[in-house]
C-alpha cells in the first residue's frame, strides 16, 4: 500500500516530546503514513541503538553534524515517500484527525501548503498564520509586543476560523504536496533556524501553488520564542530575517496571494 502521508520531525535532545507527538500523530491519521525522525542531537552509537528499539513505527535519521533546522528538515524530506509530506515541531500535539486536511488539498491541486490552526493548552489561538515579513512589519511587531506584552499578535482583520489563502504560515506544521516540494526542493538550508518557513512559503507561492490556513484540523503548540530572551538566538532571528530581506526584498516585491476564502 502507497504511503499517502509522511511527517518528518527534527529532534534536538526532546525525546520525550518526540514521543508524545508520535503517539497523537497515530492516533489522529487514518491513511497510510510513516514517520521520520532527523536527529539533530549528534547521540553516541549505543543510544542510537537503544532509540531505535523504542518504538518501530518511525524511521530515524541520526545527522552526524547539527546544521540547524532546515538541514536537519530537509535531510527526512528527501527520503519521504509519501504524497503529501509534513514538517512538524517535535512540541506539536494532534487534536483533530488530518484527513480532512489531505482530502482538501487533493480537492485543490493549485494549493501547495497548508497549515492548521495551532492554539496553546489554554486555548487561546497562536499567530502561526501572518502577513510578509518586510522591515517596517518587523519594527511594528516588536514594538507591539513591548508595548502590548503581548506573547501572540493575531491579525484584526483575520477570521481565524475560516479557510482562507495567507502569505505564510510558520513552520511548526506545514503539509506541502509532493509537487510543491519538487518544485522549491524543500528548504533553504542557507538559515541555521528561523524565516526558512517565510522563506519556503515564499518560494512556494514563486512557484504558481497558493498557501493555505486550515482551521477544521487543530494543533496544540506554543512555541518557545527564545530568540527574545536569548542572545544568541536573537543574533540568528536577525540575521535570518536579513537573509530573507536579501533574498525577496526589504520593503516590498513579495509574490501576490490570491485572496481566498474557501
Amino acid at each position: 500500500m502507497s504511503i499517502v502521508l509522511s511527517i518528518v520531525i527534527v529532534e534536538y535532545h526532546s525525546i520525550q516530546e518526540v514521543q508524545e507527538c508520535v503517539e497523537s500523530l497515530h492516533a489522529h491519521i487514518n491513511v497510510p503514513h510513516e514517520v521520520i525522525i532527523s536527529s539533530n542531537s549528534c547521540y553516541g552509537q549505543q543510544q542510537r541503538e537503544a532509540i531505535n528499539q523504542n518504538d518501530e513505527r518511525v524511521r530515524w535519521l541520526f545527522n552526524p553534524t547539527n546544521e540547524g533546522f532546515a538541514h536537519a528538515m530537509n535531510n527526512g524530506l528527501k527520503t519521504a515517500q509519501g504524497e503529501y509530506l509534513v514538517t512538524m515541531n517535535s512540541d506539536c500535539i494532534i487534536q483533530k484527525p488530518l484527513d480532512d486536511m489531505i482530502e482538501f488539498m487533493r480537492n485543490h491541486p493549485d494549493i501547495g501548503a497548508v497549515a492548521p490552526k495551532m492554539i496553546d493548552k489554554e486555548g487561546n489561538i497562536q499567530d502561526t498564520a501572518r502577513p510578509y515579513v518586510n522591515v517596517p512589519r518587523y519594527i511594528w511587531r516588536q514594538v507591539k509586543r513591548i508595548i502590548g506584552h503581548k506573547v501572540s499578535i493575531l491579525n484584526s482583520d483575520m477570521n481565524y476560523n475560516k479557510i482562507q489563502t495567507v502569505d505564510w504560515v510558520i513552520g511548526a506544521f506545514i503539509m506541502v504536496s509532493r509537487a510543491a516540494y519538487q518544485d522549491t526542493q524543500g528548504l533553504d538550508c542557507r538559515y541555521f533556524m528561523y524565516a526558512e518557513d517565510l522563506d519556503w512559503c515564499t518560494r512556494i507561492r514563486e512557484n504558481g501553488y497558493e498557501v493555505v490556513y486550515y482551521p477544521k484540523a487543530v494543533i496544540t503548540y506554543k512555541g518557545t520564542r527564545r530568540a527574545r530572551n536569548n542572545a544568541k538566538y536573537a543574533r540568528i532571528f536577525i540575521c535570518s530575517h536579513i537573509m530573507y530581506w536579501r533574498k525577496f526584498g526589504f520593503f516590498f516585491g513579495y509574490p501576490s496571494r490570491k485572496k481566498q476564502i474557501f
